[in-house]
């Protein structure tokens, strides 16, 4: 198995920025859940302020400071008595509040049932910001019992200042008054927007979480921190124009897109590369589980070859659930491909088609074989593969997922090289290396994989596709 070099610190960003659309992606595809995640959480934020909605009457005093005694002011202040007055300020808001003040106000307010303690919970006081303004306000659930607190600190806080701060005067220029209506509460308001932020966000993060138990390959430096495979390629995404979006995605349609079609150009020069110099004709294209688009790759990369100018023969060797044929648009309807060589009902000569279309060789499957590993596993099927090695300059055999049924392994034993195809956020890890566990025992040599679906595509190859995907299902031989 070959190696690439450690990545480079642009391509370590760049990958990082890949597995940043993922997560993004995957997260507003379920916007839905989300939404409905804030909206239960705002709806409880709101119960939880009507449960909660108790009204709150207040008294207000505003009090002006100074530094100076009452008998010896004048209407001019200097800059250096105007700071000591706003300092002052601020320090009288601890006073408002010692136990011997409290004490008093609470004896002396008229309800008998009020401690000290309920005073200190009653009051605030606030400085306000380079004034000599403090307010000091009483609030509580009765609008008699706060104005009856707040009239009680009137009379009784001259001495509480005078006894800590000799020098300073503390006048009321805006007494108490009657509350005649409940305070604003915003709690209604407030409660269900921090409900609706906490649902989104607790949303968000089970997503994440669960993005990564899933533990798929996210970019191409997971394909090297996690798997060590050498990088032949990365596909990007394909969405067709409408009138052609059921069409097949071929490097051969202009409607593919340039970066689509250049992706293979790449891969074709590094299988040539390899090829020449590792003396090797054929190849398996395979992945670990279905729906990673390995057939299309098997498809594109004999077209690739094929358009340099060689004789490539492709074969269909997913005999479960052959698809060349109809990537190519190609009636395969009676053909029994490789297996009806084997069998001896057909010939090798009779059974391959060239298409002048493709200038492509197939091998093609029309029908699906519940069980072919018993016939691939032939000496018959292994002579096809040596023959055509012999006669053609290269030999491309699409194959089942590999971690799910033996008919790939069976297939990779014949030929010289493997082509994984692994698709980005699709197979979880384990699977990819059951797979690569299941091919290292067939003798052929994994060359690398080709990174398929990529949302960020090559680097240096302008990308004007966004999506592309197929499907279809396999039953598991075994876990």
């Amino acid at each position: 198995m070959e190696y690439n070099n450690t990545p480079t610190t642009s391509q370590e960003e760049g990958m990082n920025l890949e597995t940043v659309l993922i997560y993004m992606k995957k997260i507003f595809k379920k916007w839905w859940v989300i939404l409905i995640s804030a909206l239960v959480f705002a709806a409880v934020g709101l119960s939880l302020a009507i449960v909660n909605d108790v009204p709150t009457y207040s008294s207000k005093i505003m009090f002006i400071a100074n530094n100076r005694q009452l008998s010896t002011q004048v209407s001019g202040q200097s800059s250096s008595d105007l700071n000591a007055s706003v300092q002052l300020a601020e320090s009288f808001s601890y006073i408002f509040k010692t136990t011997d003040l409290s004490t008093k106000v609470a004896q002396n307010c008229g309800y008998k049932d009020i401690t000290s303690q309920d005073i200190k919970k009653y009051v605030s006081v606030e400085a306000v910001p380079e004034t000599m303004i403090i307010y000091l306000t009483v609030t509580t659930t009765d609008k008699d019992v706060s104005y009856a607190i707040a009239k009680t600190y009137q009379d009784f806080y001259a001495d509480a200042i005078k006894k800590a701060f000799p020098s300073t005067t503390l006048t009321v220029i805006d007494p108490p008054l009657l509350a005649t209506q409940p305070n604003v509460n915003n709690d209604k308001v407030v409660y269900p927007l921090l409900g609706f932020l906490l649902g989104i966000l607790l949303a968000v993060f089970i997503m994440v979480m669960a993005i990564m138990a899933k533990d798929t390959i996210k970019s191409m430096d997971d394909l090297q921190k996690k798997l060590d495979l050498k990088i032949l390629g990365s596909v990007n995404r394909v969405i067709k124009p409408k009138k052609h979006e059921k069409e097949s995605v071929l490097l051969t349609e202009r409607t593919s897109g340039f970066g689509f079609i250049e992706s293979f150009k790449l891969i074709r020069t590094k299988i040539e590369h390899l090829a020449a110099r590792k003396k090797m004709k054929s190849f398996v294209v395979t992945s670990a589980t279905e729906n990673e688009g390995k057939t299309t790759t098997a498809v594109n990369l004999a077209l690739a070859l094929a358009k340099n100018g060689k004789e490539v023969l492709l074969i269909d060797g997913d005999l479960r659930k052959p698809a060349v044929a109809k990537s190519l648009g190609i009636n395969a309807a009676g053909d029994t491909g490789i297996l009806g060589v084997a069998d001896g009902s057909k010939s090798l000569a009779d059974s391959i088609k060239y298409s002048e279309k493709y200038n492509l060789y197939l091998l093609l499957s029309g029908q699906s074989f519940k069980d072919p590993s018993e016939l691939l596993s032939t000496a018959q099927t292994e002579e096809i593969i040596q023959r055509a090695k012999e006669e053609f300059d290269y030999v491309i055999v699409d194959t089942p997922p590999s971690s799910m049924v033996a008919d790939t392994a069976i297939l990779a034993g014949y030929t010289d090289a493997i082509v994984m195809v692994v698709r980005q956020d699709t197979a979880p890890l384990r699977r990819i290396r059951r797979a690569l566990d299941n091919l290292d025992n067939s003798g052929a040599e994994i060359i690398g994989c080709i990174y398929n679906d990529s949302s960020v595509g090559m680097r240096g190859v302008k990308s004007y596709n966004k999506k592309y995907g197929y499907g279809y299902g396999y039953e598991e031989s075994s876990k």
